[in-house]
């Protein structure tokens, strides 16, 4: 008995305590509830979950805390409310909805681990956008933040080929020629950080030293050879490169060009095997590609056969997609249920309906990306390069996620785009103005997260 009330006290004081710190500073809480998830989930602890009539994840945990915070901040900036945010609630809605009409016929556990999907990618932009007041972000301190955690991955990555630490077991796919250190998400995230340290010293002339981290960040995602991340990235770089073609003067792109063929020169002749190692890289991709049993194909198949499904089936089910846990008493292939895909994923299991709403809602995000763009163009800012920036983040996750769905730290680095391109819209002068005023105001002083 006095052990229970113990227990039951300490559960108190615990959430109350969080409850304070969650009111005072929301910024930290999301940024320490992904951080943690996202490292938890890299070294596999906790990868179990744990059985409370569905199965309960690390990441769900982290999503209802970050999502319960953006709430809590939308109580107190309840005139900061945007409508790019209608969408995601829309797709919440379209989960609950999905949920409900499966626990009766598949039961609790199946319908909860179906509708993981699409809330745990959902759940943290949304409470990033429910938190914009908070942040102080522009496309400079975003792409630092990309360039620091870009760093710390590849060190982790660095680690796992040297020996020092393991690679997860469930990383070793028999469909792969090739053992990946970092699962795609991750290593998309450093192919991200490999543009923001591009961007860095290009437009925002930083130190030069971004350049030497440049090159490391764009060996290590050659290396960790996910073909779906360098295509991505590449997409990217080149709208960052084509969009500050001009800003940027033909002598420096001369001296760029040079400087970077005496450091390729240079490293083909002090390690010979470099050639060799490039070599095998685009040898072994390309027999992964040519294979009848590749990835892509195996993708390729299951969104097939999901699509087919959906056309297939009722009116109900066409226009809103099956009750969730539906693949659990079918003899539908792997690919099918575990599709991969963000587009096709919700398509298939939200349908009409949810694929129209995730399409409008990237839609919203770009017109707010441009809707910035316009703005500099008509007048001089400072801000205008760092558009083009975010333009090619937002660009590098749609094409990611044509093969990938993204994870927690993929649909954060979404809502963070959103904050900048928002921000960016504000004239500087205006948004030192408002911080000043805030200041003044103590009862309304945000909880900034800055560097």
């Amino acid at each position: 008995m006095i052990a229970t009330i113990i227990q039951m006290s300490a559960l108190l004081i615990a959430g109350g305590l969080l409850l304070i710190v969650t009111w005072r500073r929301p910024g930290w809480v999301i940024f320490v509830a992904l951080s943690v998830a996202a490292l938890l989930d890299l070294f596999q602890i906790g990868a179990s979950g744990v059985n409370l009539g569905i199965s309960f994840y690390i990441d769900d945990a982290a999503c209802l805390l970050v999502l319960g915070t953006g709430l809590l901040a939308l109580k107190r900036y309840p005139r900061n409310f945007s409508y790019d945010a209608v969408p995601c609630l829309a797709l919440m809605a379209l989960v609950a909805l999905s949920f409900g009409r499966g626990i009766s016929p598949f039961g609790l556990k199946a319908a909860g681990n179906s509708s993981r999907n699409l809330f745990t990618f959902v759940a943290p932009v949304l409470a990033v956008m429910l938190l914009r007041p908070v942040f102080q972000l522009d496309a400079g301190r975003l792409a630092r933040w990309l360039g620091w955690a870009g760093f710390c991955l590849s060190g982790v990555a660095l680690l796992r080929w040297g020996g020092v630490l393991p690679i997860p077991i469930e990383q070793e796919d028999n469909l792969r020629e090739v053992v990946r250190s970092l699962n795609a998400d991750y290593a998309f995230l450093v192919g991200l950080a490999f543009i923001a340290a591009i961007y860095l010293p290009l437009v925002e002339r930083r130190s030069a030293w971004w350049w030497m981290g440049a090159s490391m960040l764009g060996t290590i995602t050659l290396a960790l050879q996910h073909r779906s991340v360098w295509t991505a990235t590449v997409v990217g770089l080149a709208w960052l490169v084509l969009r500050n073609a001009r800003r940027v003067s033909p002598l420096r792109w001369l001296a760029i060009g040079a400087a970077g063929c005496v450091v390729l020169g240079v490293i083909v002749v002090a390690i010979p095997q470099t050639l060799e190692f490039a070599d095998a890289i685009v040898a072994t991709n390309a027999r992964e590609v040519e294979s009848k049993h590749s990835t892509w194909a195996w993708r390729v198949g299951g969104d097939d056969e999901a699509i087919t499904r959906l056309l297939g089936s009722d009116s109900l089910d066409m226009l809103v997609g099956p009750p969730a846990g539906w693949a659990t008493n079918t003899d539908a292939s792997s690919a099918e249920k575990f599709i991969h895909s963000r587009y096709i994923s919700t398509l298939a299991n939200y349908g009409l309906v949810g694929f129209a709403v995730l399409l409008i809602w990237f839609g919203m995000f770009t017109k707010t990306i441009g809707s910035a763009a316009q703005l500099h163009r008509r007048k001089p800012s400072r801000n205008r390069p760092g558009t083009t920036f975010l333009e090619a983040l937002f660009l590098s996750e749609l094409v990611y996620m044509v093969p990938y769905n993204g994870g927690i730290l993929e649909a954060a680095v979404l809502g963070l785009i959103w904050v900048a391109a928002k921000q960016n819209a504000i004239p500087i002068f205006a948004r030192r103005l408002a911080y000043a005023r805030n200041q003044f105001d103590r009862k309304n002083i945000p909880a900034t997260l800055a560097t």
